[in-house]
């Protein structure tokens, strides 16, 4: 083969290469990681190990949940080992991959063709050919999907944000219900013990002669005293079934057997919240993932339609092809010499039908997406109203016992033992009272893991904590 034949050659690769590398620059603007609308930019922890290439590796151990664990180490344990959070966060580690594939150009095509019956010329016979060709997208289309691509990465990380809010949501409403559980079947038990020897006391004293200016005990009053003990039994069973099941969920939010262990959780600190429900309805319209997934979603719609009118437009082919030249039979100029050829190409989108639809789709998907931003924005209004009632309404409860009704339901109880042992309260009178005491401590500790589960709510719909906006109370 001649020396201009490798120059051509060379030149033809040399074009293909000089295009291949101004398609491999990275374009700046373009990382799905930035930060945008607020989202961090940085990754969070991995949540259980990576397999690498010699295997996976073990998860952490979940951090034992020993008497008296307070919520922020269930909520640690509950990121660092929830399998649900795990699939989404790596689906959108999948999808912060997509870019960059969107926006490549297509992989050049290397050719090779072999003569079965060499084709004679004046220089020889045509015996192989080697091509080496690359397809060029119109450079905007690229632009278009690469963007599309990006915002649908950024909706699978709030979809990872999103189960994350939802899977602390959970936690945190387990957790308030396991403080209310453990409190009133601690109460229950108290109460039963003292219920079990008041009722013997009672059976005890019913044939007795009572003391002057009080009344006999009657039957009913025996009766009355043992069907307490008896409902106490039964509140007691309950309890610990429920406690059962409430453990159970808290294990799978653990990725645990549901029987693992788990210790008495530490008490609840009413902690009301200090925000009107106007500043949460603005908090919700800036900050709940679902609405600026929504946004994003219209920005991937509104790239998919540009997208899809651009699809119009041709895209270029070039390449280079060498055919192997063998030697003439009779002598000539230039026997045996290759031959180098340049190839130019260009796509005819003629199917007008399939273009005009992929155009309605992306129309439709567009008016889709922004429907659903309105969805998401009406749902807050709507949802926030009937939450935020009964917040205030937990609120109201929890000083209405803690203030006001139990003290007095003490002291009441204290009164009717004093004069019980005295022998001037009928025993009918101190049953009374110690049932009213024990159902307004339950009363109180329901309304406060109520208030807890109902703030937990209250920050799944916002999307964010709202623990700079609560108060102290003393």
């Amino acid at each position: 083969m001649r020396a201009g034949g490798w120059r051509a050659t060379g030149v033809g690769l040399a074009i293909l290469g000089v295009l291949a590398a101004c398609r491999g620059a990275p374009s700046r603007g373009t990382d799905t990681g930035a930060t945008r609308e607020g989202h961090a930019a940085a990754l969070p922890p991995v949540v259980h190990g990576d397999s690498g290439p010699g295997g996976g590796t073990p998860a952490r151990a979940t951090p034992a949940l020993d008497d008296g664990f307070g919520l922020a180490v269930l909520l640690e344990a509950v990121a660092a080992h929830n399998p649900r959070l795990a699939a989404a966060q790596h689906r959108w580690l999948a999808a912060r991959e997509r870019p960059a594939q969107a926006r490549a150009w297509p992989d050049p095509m290397l050719g090779y063709v072999e003569m079965l019956e060499p084709v004679q010329t004046r220089v020889g016979p045509n015996e192989r050919a080697v091509q080496l060709s690359q397809r060029i997208p119109f450079p905007p289309r690229l632009e278009a999907a690469g963007a599309a691509a990006a915002e649908e990465a950024r909706v699978r990380e709030l979809d990872y944000h999103i189960a994350l809010r939802d899977t602390v949501a959970e936690a945190k409403v387990t957790y308030a219900e396991l403080v209310y559980l453990h409190r009133a079947a601690q109460l229950v038990r108290e109460n039963h013990r003292l219920a079990t020897l008041l009722a013997a006391q009672g059976a005890a004293a019913q044939g007795g002669e009572p003391p002057d200016g009080v009344e006999a005990l009657t039957l009913f009053d025996v009766l009355r005293a043992e069907s307490a003990v008896a409902q106490l039994a039964y509140d007691a069973v309950t309890l610990e079934e429920l406690l059962e099941a409430e453990r159970a969920k808290l294990n799978g939010l653990l990725d645990r057997a549901p029987g693992a262990p788990i210790g008495t959780p530490a008490a609840l600190r009413f902690r009301p919240l200090r925000a009107g429900r106007e500043e949460l309805h603005e908090l919700a319209l800036a900050r709940r993932q679902e609405i600026q997934a929504a946004i994003h979603r219209v920005r991937a719609a509104h790239h998919a339609r540009r997208l899809a009118r651009l699809a119009q437009v041709p895209d270029l082919t070039v390449g280079v092809q060498r055919t192997f030249i063998g030697d003439a039979s009779m002598p000539v100029s230039g026997s045996g010499e290759d031959a180098i050829g340049l190839q130019l190409g260009i796509s005819l989108p003629v199917w007008g039908a399939k273009n005009r639809a992929r155009i309605a789709e992306a129309e439709h998907a567009a008016r889709a997406a922004g429907y659903e931003r309105e969805a998401q924005v009406a749902d807050v209004g709507a949802r926030l109203g009937r939450l935020y009632f009964r917040l205030k309404n937990a609120e109201r409860l929890v000083r209405l016992y803690g203030d006001s009704l139990i003290p007095q339901a003490a002291q009441a109880l204290y009164t009717a033992e004093e004069q019980h042992k005295a022998g001037r309260e009928p025993f009918a009178r101190l049953l009374e009272a110690r049932s009213v005491w024990l159902n307004f401590h339950l009363a109180h500790q329901r309304a406060l893991s109520d208030h807890e589960e109902v703030l937990a709510r209250l920050e799944q719909l916002v999307g964010t904590g709202l623990e700079s906006l609560r108060e102290d109370v003393p």
